[in-house]
């Protein structure tokens, strides 16, 4: 699939959008890649990542695959539209046990007003990383002005 941006300057817009979701700042994740129609997202596992009984909480599995499948979308989109998740359906395939949370998003089509994208999540130990989830993902591509 050949993919097209509508803003040469995507990967400035969407540090800028990171930098201003608390959230995203408050449990520690960035992003370490930004390519057209690609994005990774990393966060650092610490106790406040954590359910009940140690493993990573289904709701952080999500949220980072989320941000990363939505930017992913988001490199496509000019510079007055932004994407927001319309839906999002994850399935986890193991537990969630290590140091490291990782996120790989990618633009599966892209549309006029939806792009439906996928993220890859993988936890690891620091030697081994385990695809624990995929999210699926319609985003739906809106005019933002501020």
């Amino acid at each position: 699939m050949q993919l097209s941006t509508k803003n040469p300057r995507f990967r400035e817009s969407i540090l800028g959008h990171l930098e201003r979701q608390e959230f995203m700042k408050h449990i520690g994740c960035t992003l370490t890649v930004i390519e057209l129609g690609h994005v990774e997202a990393v966060i650092e596992l610490g106790l406040e990542h954590q359910q009940q009984i140690g493993l990573v909480h289904g709701g952080v599995t999500a949220t980072i695959a989320d941000v990363a499948a939505g930017f992913a979308g988001f490199t496509l989109v000019g510079p007055d539209e932004h994407t927001v998740t319309a839906e999002i359906k994850v399935s986890y395939f193991a537990k969630g046990r290590g140091s490291r949370l990782r996120a790989v998003g990618r633009v599966v089509k892209a549309g006029r007003s939806m792009h439906f994208c996928e993220a890859d999540v993988y936890c690891s130990d620091g030697t081994t990383e385990v695809l624990i989830a995929r999210a699926t993902t319609t985003m739906a591509v809106i005019q933002y002005t501020k």
